[in-house]
């Protein structure tokens, strides 16, 4: 796995692929920064004249419902219909669904068309399930409670789904994994589960198979997380090294990144 990891981290830091992210205000800075420090290239937009130009040079699209209205919803429904017509994989951030039933069925909409969907387990089962209740952004679930929902709704789908939590868990469906990295200080910080959706998508930038993208940006986030916790004492001290270690840490055979 670690061969796997390093050799498309390699990819992504010599290519620097171009992420068009269709985002939230709350999160947008520690992304931007975050894709950066990665080796990505982060384009944040909130216009529609210029989504054709942008998603014709991007490698990603990216779409997070941190911050809903219908202009916002209007504007990721125009990239959905110009990122498959330029064939650029959509990657979906399902911010608070199960909170409102506008997030919800947003949610549901644009998950059609993602071929990656990341959220945290309520946020997963609230696509496929009724009366699932989230407090705003924060899980009320555990992963294992949601691992039926997100390997039904990747059979659904066609794609990959991502459960984030104290242990990750992704699947297209057939495959299927659990990882176990990371830190307790990571939900401490805003935008952590936001900036990881930002990672997935860089590396499915670079990496076609939906499952092996999202598998390894996954452990890699995770690595970062105990690479970070390492040299933090607190929160705010955590994001600034957790910045660090996506630019510094590098993986092979020997490294198991603890």
């Amino acid at each position: 796995m670690l061969k796997r990891i390093s050799a498309q981290l390699s990819v992504l830091r010599q290519k620097k692929p171009l992420v068009l992210c269709l985002t939230n205000y709350v999160t947008m800075d520690f992304m931007a920064n975050s894709l950066l420090a990665l080796g990505a290239l982060p384009l944040m937009s909130h216009t529609e004249e210029e989504l054709l130009e942008l998603i014709t040079i991007s490698h990603a699209i990216y779409l997070n419902l941190g911050t809903l209205d219908r202009s916002f919803i209007t504007r990721c429904q125009q990239a959905i219909v110009l990122a498959k017509k330029l064939k650029k994989p959509i990657i979906l951030d399902p911010v608070g669904a199960g909170a409102s039933s506008l997030r919800t069925s947003t949610a549901r909409l644009f998950m059609k068309d993602a071929s990656i969907v990341r959220g945290n387990a309520s946020e997963i089962s609230a696509l496929i399930e009724e009366n699932v209740l989230t407090h705003g952004v924060e899980s009320t679930r555990s992963t294992l409670s949601a691992i039926d929902s997100a390997n039904q709704l990747a059979r659904q789908l066609n794609n990959t789904i991502v459960i984030s939590g104290k242990d990750d868990y992704i699947t297209d469906g057939f495959r299927c994994e659990t990882i176990s990295y990371g830190s307790p200080l990571m939900p401490l910080v805003t935008g952590m589960g936001c900036t990881l959706t930002a990672v997935v998508a860089a590396f499915h930038a670079v990496q076609a198979d939906a499952f092996d993208a999202a598998a390894a940006a996954t452990t890699f986030f995770g690595f970062c997380g105990n690479q970070a916790e390492k040299m933090a004492y607190a929160p705010g001290s955590f994001r600034t090294h957790f910045i660090d270690a996506l630019y510094t840490l590098t993986l092979n055979e020997n490294d198991h990144a603890q």
